[in-house]
């Protein structure tokens, strides 16, 4: 993971640093610093990313302390993080996963796309979406 985070700190990653980015958490417990890679879409001026079934690491740290930096493509942004508890918007962040990430929808919620119903029902149910707001806008 700490090679993964140093390419996508200096944009070496190419095309990837499209999905991936670096989050900065500080530990619940330790208080120190923690840098995950972690796969990410943008959703207007906010970025979200998902942890299955709140699980991760960077998620938990999230919970307890929502301030965070994420670095894309190198850039770090600052940013406050609140989990995504609203059914309405966690279906809008499914679908949108659906749509933008199509080639790697099966791998990040366990099910292709086009799976029955109750199938994606229960993938969404097991997995925790985080919205990041910048403090200042984000850049292109």
């Amino acid at each position: 993971m700490k090679f993964q985070a140093f390419l996508l700190r200096h944009n070496l990653l190419g095309p990837l640093g499209n999905e991936l980015m670096v989050v900065t958490t500080i530990g619940r417990k330790t208080g120190r610093r923690f840098s995950t890679p972690v796969g990410y879409l943008r959703d207007g001026d906010t970025i979200i990313a998902l942890s299955i079934r709140g699980e991760s690491n960077w998620y938990r740290n999230m919970l307890h302390n929502q301030t965070a930096t994420l670095e894309i493509k190198g850039r770090p942004v600052n940013v406050r993080a609140e989990p995504v508890t609203n059914p309405a918007q966690r279906q809008k962040i499914f679908e949108l996963y659906c749509r933008e990430r199509a080639g790697s929808f099966k791998l990040l919620f366990g099910v292709p796309s086009d799976a029955p119903t109750a199938d994606l029902e229960r993938a969404l149910a097991s997995r925790q979406f985080v919205r990041f707001y910048p403090e200042k806008g984000l850049q292109p």
